[in-house]
């Protein structure tokens, strides 16, 4: 079987991006297409085939590759996948899946979640990223994005949702159904040590939907020590707002991203997202988890098991959520062996039968 894997691009590194490496690592010899490599704020992807598109020669730093929206579709359709390729495995949260494939290429399509600024989410695009003068002209544009996303979600052949909040929107706007396959965490590399820190964590990219604000300013009212780990447009503004308790780190790597989770006394998790894999990385390092009731939180948390969940966006449900988990007596050791329901092998043996299965079937959609 040949095989080749596709994802958007590597811009910024998040629960999408770990996808795609662990997809790599299971294909390490598989060719990666994508709309672009941006190398100084990514990194390298020493070892890797990638095959870039066209768009890889536009200035993508600084997030300026949102402004390539309207050729995103056209730069997809010249992005072509050789025709002795069986299966192509696309981690898709937009439109790479509409690469151009032979007529015999079976497409398998792990979905992060139906391109969001186009669905249930295009108000919130509007207002953070658009100015209000271009308001109208951008709805226009993106009505045609939504039926050119329509086509090529089409093409898919194989469905597979991170959640089933994600698969519950494949079924509603693609009209297709999926399969669930949470994302992974390698659960043994974490450490749940029984004696723990002072400090809470939101770990997250600092952009607004990420709703770091709710846990500053939640924080704020409590007293308690939060660390913010990550980086985006929002630092500034909250920085202005926090009280000393709240310290900012910026971005972190791994290794220390594992230690602050291994003495953490949990994470604050304030954001309605698709999955949330930091979620499970914080229950495998022994933290439980305060987490808004929304998303695909709650396929990770269960209240009063893994952490706490508080029902709407407010900072004063954040605090009282936090006060009865810092009242609660965790067991770290059950909090990783809860974690275990996310573990990378469990994830790795699913994915390749199905797209065993995919080459064995071949093109299912005509």
């Amino acid at each position: 079987m040949k095989i080749a894997l596709a994802h958007e691009y590597f811009s910024a590194r998040g629960g999408a991006e770990a996808v795609a490496h662990v997809f790599h690592e299971m294909w390490p010899d598989a060719p990666v297409y994508t709309f672009f490599h941006d190398r100084a704020r990514y990194g390298p992807l020493d070892g890797w085939r990638i095959v870039t598109s066209s768009l890889q020669s536009f200035p993508i730093g600084g997030g300026r590759h949102r402004l390539l929206l309207p050729l995103y579709p056209s730069a997809a359709r010249r992005l072509r996948v050789p025709d002795d390729v069986n299966v192509v495995l696309v981690s898709t949260s937009a439109f790479i899946k509409g690469l151009a494939l032979g007529d015999d290429t079976a497409e398998v399509a792990y979905c992060h979640s139906p391109t969001r600024y186009l669905w249930d989410w295009s108000e919130e695009y509007l207002r953070e990223e658009v100015p209000a003068v271009l308001h109208a002209p951008v709805r226009e544009l993106l009505a045609r994005l939504r039926e050119t996303d329509l086509e090529m979600a089409r093409r898919v052949d194989r469905w597979i949702a991170n959640s089933s909040v994600v698969a519950r929107r494949i079924r509603e706007y693609y009209g297709r159904e999926s399969e669930v396959v949470h994302p992974p965490v390698d659960v043994d590399a974490y450490d749940a040590r029984a004696d723990r820190g002072d400090h809470w964590l939101f770990i997250g990219r600092l952009s607004a939907y990420k709703r770091a604000d709710l846990a500053v300013r939640a924080f704020a009212r409590t007293g308690r020590r939060l660390i913010v780990v990550g980086e985006g447009r929002e630092r500034e503004s909250l920085e202005k707002d926090a009280s000393q308790n709240v310290v900012f780190t910026g971005r972190v790597d791994e290794r220390t991203k594992r230690e602050l989770l291994a003495t953490a006394r949990g994470l604050v998790f304030p954001a309605e997202d698709d999955f949330g894999i930091v979620c499970v990385e914080a229950l495998a390092a022994g933290a439980p988890v305060v987490a808004l009731r929304a998303g695909g939180a709650p396929e990770i948390v269960r209240d009063g098991i893994d952490g706490v969940l508080f029902d709407a966006p407010d900072p004063a449900l954040v605090e009282a959520a936090v006060q009865r988990a810092e009242s609660t007596r965790w067991d770290p050791r059950a909090l990783k062996q809860s974690a275990r329901r996310f573990d990378l092998p469990r994830f790795q043996e699913r994915i390749r039968e199905l797209v065993n299965d995919a080459a064995r079937v071949g093109r299912a959609i005509a």
